[in-house]
């Protein structure tokens, strides 16, 4: 999995939160990847890492979030996996032509990422409007 966010403490956030659903859940072991921008995870891609899931921040310096995950969405490899959107802004609606696993809001929470993982492990099932 990989966390694309050009502010090294919020994936350090998001990663505290993938490690204590671990320690709760017991069996789940994840790999992480951490990237400062959408470009950095492109090239990542482009050079055959992959990813099962990625949380994208949306406002990157350079390339957004969204932009990122067209060009991700482009990659063959890279088709099938699960985007989530962190973002403080309003309009979810803007994602959807990259058809996001789901958008949360910043303030990140434990429950958010939570909430996520167990939709992937499949402890719990996708929400319907994402």
């Amino acid at each position: 999995m990989g966390i694309c966010d050009d502010v090294p403490i919020l994936q350090d956030v998001i990663e505290s939160y993938i490690r204590e659903y671990e320690r709760q859940q017991k069996g789940f072991s994840f790999k992480i990847s951490k990237f400062s921008s959408g470009e950095e995870l492109i090239k990542e891609i482009e050079n055959g890492g992959s990813y099962d899931l990625l949380f994208l921040d949306q406002k990157m310096k350079q390339l957004t979030g969204l932009e990122t995950a067209r060009q991700i969405r482009k990659l063959n490899s890279s088709a099938s996996c699960r985007i989530v959107f962190v973002t403080s802004s309003d309009d979810h609606y803007q994602f959807r032509s990259v058809q996001p696993l789901m958008v949360i809001a910043k303030p990140v929470s434990m429950e958010m990422i939570s909430e996520v993982l167990s939709i992937v492990t499949g402890l719990e099932t996708a929400p319907a409007n994402t």
